[in-house]
């Protein structure tokens, strides 16, 4: 029995690579921020950090959304 071939599938456009990399960067490290500073109970500095990762996330969702 053979199994049937997958279709091709289209390049990735390279603006789309370099979005996804920029974003996962800036969600983690805003993320480890965050947590960082409020650990260290500087919520003046930590809740910004994770509203940025909130931030990052939804760019993510938007860049995903995109690339289709």
């Amino acid at each position: 029995m053979q199994e049937e071939p997958t279709p091709p599938t289209k390049p990735i456009p390279v603006g789309i690579v370099v979005a996804r990399i920029l974003v996962i960067t800036g969600l983690g490290f805003s993320a480890a921020l965050g947590t960082f500073f409020l650990i260290a109970e500087v919520w003046q500095v930590g809740l910004p950090a994770l509203a940025a990762s909130l931030v990052f996330l939804l760019l993510m969702f938007a860049i995903e959304r995109g690339a289709e």
